[in-house]
Parts: C-alpha cells; structure tokens; sequence
C-alpha cells in the first residue's frame, strides 16, 4: 500500500503533540508548582526523559520517512507498522515511570518482558530501514 508509508509522518506527529503536551505538564509543575500535576506524575525526571525520547522519535521517524520518499525506496509493510507502534511505545515507558516511580525495582518478570516488547519493534523497524537506506545509498554511488 503506498499510502501505508504515510503511518510515519503520522507517528511522528503524534510523537511531538505528546511532547508539547509533557513540555506544558512540566511547566506547571515546574514553575506553577501545580498540585495535582505533581500528584500524578511524582517523578518529574522520568517525565522529562519521556519528553525528550518523544522528541527524538519525532525528529527520528520523520528523517526516515523524508529519506525514503526523496530516494524512492518501498519498506515492507511490517517495517513501517513496526517503527510507527514503536515509536509510541518505545517512551511510554517512561511516563509509567514518571506515574509510579518504583515501578522498574517492583516489577516483575511481566514488566521487564513489557519493556523488551517495547524496544523490539522500534529497533527491528529503524535497523531494517538502516540498511535498506545504506545499501540503496552505497548502489547508487
């Protein structure tokens, strides 16, 4: 599906209006000091980690969708599904972490497994279109 590669741009939005959303959180906790901001999200430092990973994803996805339609190269449709739910779940972690702050010591065997889910489509998708890109890159030399 050639519309399919538009899941991309469209993580990528999603990715930097979960940013700005997080940014203002930050500022009223911050520097409004606003209650029930704090309550919910008690550790600011994983929050801020949650922001800037969602940054990174935005820049990342959009950067990999601009170079494969200015070099016309098709990803699989896995590839793309894969990078788009890792994308957004990939920092999610994070906010958990910002919510409840032990949750990393006090999780199990579920929560670890819960993390590696996370990573494994993020990491497949942006490897395959690493060395998609290289190899279309170094042909056309």
């Amino acid at each position: 599906m050639e519309n399919l590669i538009l899941l991309l741009p469209l993580a990528s939005a999603i990715c930097l209006f979960v940013a700005l959303i997080q940014a203002w959180l930050m500022t009223l906790e911050r520097y409004f000091r606003v209650a029930f901001v704090r309550r919910i999200f008690p550790n600011y430092r994983d929050l801020v980690r949650s922001h800037v990973d969602y940054l990174m994803m935005s820049s990342l996805i959009f950067a990999v969708y601009l170079v494969t339609v200015h070099l016309r190269i098709t990803l699989p449709e896995f590839i793309i599904w894969a990078i788009f739910i890792g994308a957004l779940y990939n920092p999610f972690g994070f906010i958990l972490q910002a919510i409840k702050p032990d949750i990393a010591e006090s999780g199990g065997v579920v929560t670890k497994a819960g993390v590696v889910v996370g990573f494994l489509p993020l990491s497949i998708g942006l490897i395959w279109s690493s060395i998609t890109l290289i190899s279309t890159i170094l042909e056309r030399i």
